[in-house]
Parts: structure tokens; sequence; C-alpha cells
């Protein structure tokens, strides 16, 4: 902090009418290279970048001058300053968003025109997004449409929940899921989200008594950790994966697929399912 010019340390300055200060915030922290948090790029040129982020690093800070490290830091220290800013002053290169704790596939945008036509795309739901999940349950289908509209919890800000309610701070979700690998008491599942809200795959599997394993938001009741096979690790996150992303490019018109394989903690979560609780064929 300045204070008429000058560094001020003495704290609890009373401040006169007149006076000029100045805040001046520590730089962003950045992902470093090498470092855990830095996202892999899987497709790279002048209008875009494909990459494959980590479970634990932010798309973007929570408000201006969040110095917490973020897909958006990262963008802004690889490309420089100018990056096109379509949703706020926080969010540049930002198109769209993964969970803090969600790894995977993502888009960003390089140039104006890319980042119009890819929020297009996605507004217009033409993407294709396919999504892993190793969740708790026993699943009643092999595969199912969830159209469950959400609803922020008021009791609760951080989360969302399903309602049958239509009413304007309402909105429509829709989510298919295909069983990829059955367990005894746990599921493989591949969930294909047609729409894009907030917590979406979450919400709606936990609606269905299939809550991602690890979630410490959305849980439902009669499953926890102490379900997983002895001597598995606990999650230290959701289970949840981008695993597929497919979409138009924004210059060529050509189609652009990126794929993600399974992150370590989740490959071992589903290594360990598969010793520890086989599937069991019903006698029947």
């Amino acid at each position: 902090m300045r204070v008429n010019g000058e560094i001020e340390r003495r704290p609890g300055l009373a401040v006169d009418a007149g006076w000029e200060l100045e805040l001046l915030p520590p730089p962003p922290e950045i992902p470093v290279i090498g470092s855990g948090l830095e996202p892999r790029v899987l497709l790279e040129d002048e209008h875009i970048v494909v990459l494959d982020k980590p479970s634990g690093l932010m798309m973007h800070g929570t408000s201006p001058g969040d110095a917490r490290p973020s897909i958006a830091h990262w963008l802004v220290a690889r490309y420089g300053p100018n990056l096109p800013i379509g949703q706020g002053a926080d969010r540049p290169g930002i198109v769209h968003r993964l969970d803090r704790e969600t790894s995977g596939v993502c888009v960003a945008a390089r140039t104006r025109e890319a980042l119009e036509d890819l929020m297009g795309q996605f507004a217009e739901r033409s993407v294709e997004k396919e999504y892993a999940a190793l969740c708790y349950g026993t699943p009643r289908f092999n595969s199912d449409w969830i159209e469950a509209r959400l609803v922020p919890d008021r009791k609760k800000p951080n989360r969302q929940r399903v309602t049958n309610s239509a009413e304007p701070q309402t909105r429509d979700a829709r989510t298919y899921w295909e069983l990829k690998e059955r367990f005894d008491g746990f599921a493989s599942i591949v969930a294909k989200p047609q729409t894009g809200r907030r917590h979406q795959i979450r919400v709606h599997l936990a609606s269905i008594d299939l809550p991602v394993i690890g979630d410490s938001i959305y849980t439902a009741r009669n499953f926890g950790p102490g379900m997983l096979p002895a001597g598995t690790a606990t999650p230290e996150r959701a289970m949840l994966h981008a695993a597929r992303l497919s979409f138009e490019h924004p210059q060529s018109g050509a189609r652009v697929e990126s794929e993600s394989p399974l992150h370590d903690d989740m490959q071992e979560l589903l290594e360990a399912l598969r010793a520890g609780a086989p599937f069991k064929e019903s006698a029947d």
C-alpha cells in the first residue's frame, strides 16, 4: 500500500480527505514448468489450445486479483496479456469450465473470433463432452437419461439440487450415462451431459443413488469411503474426469476430437475395485 506515493507499513493509519491511496497486489502465482499443477498441452495453434487439466487446478480465480494457480494464469504466462475476455476480467481465454477437482480435457481461446465461436458452440450444445466417473452404488440399468432441473440450494450456497420446479431460477439439465464396468457395490460410468450446468454430473448421479466416489459435497445415504476394498486409499477428490471433448475448429470448421486417459489416482482406484470388489453374478 502506498499513501501519497510512499510505502505505508503502519497498521491503523487514519486517512485524511484528499490523500492518494494505491494498492499494489503481488503478482499472480502461476503454475511453473514441472509443477504438479501444470496442464498438459494436447493441441495448440494460433487460434485455440486444448489442455489436459490436473485435478486441483482452477480454471480461473473467483475474483479479479485472485493469485491462486489457475488455467487463466497459465494462459497469460504462456501467451501474454492480450488474450480475449468473454466472461470477466479474471477469465482471459476461458471458454468453459471444469470444477477444480475434475481433471481432463478443456479448450481455451487465443483470439476474440475463436472465443466467440467456441462459446456459441457450447451455447448451441453442439460440443460433445464425455466424462468418466467412478461411483458408489449398483446401477438399475445399463444406460439411461437423467432429466432433472437444477436450482441453487438456498441452505448450502456451494451446492445445487434437483427440483421439479420450473421457476426462473431453475435451469433444465440433461445427462446421458452408460455403465462401462460393474463391480460389487460400485460402478464405472461414462456420462455425456447435453447441458453444462454447475456440478451437473455430480448432482445428477447422486440423485439416482450413484454418487461419485470422493465427492465431499454431493453424497448419498448409506455410501462412504468405508465401503472401499480393504487397503484402498481414501480418494482426495471427486473421481470425475473429462475424458473426451469434440467440437468444430473455429477457423477451419474441421472436427477436433481430444481425449485424456484417466489420471493416476482414478486409474489406481479403478484397479483396486477390479481386484477387491469384482462383480458377482447372481445365482438366478
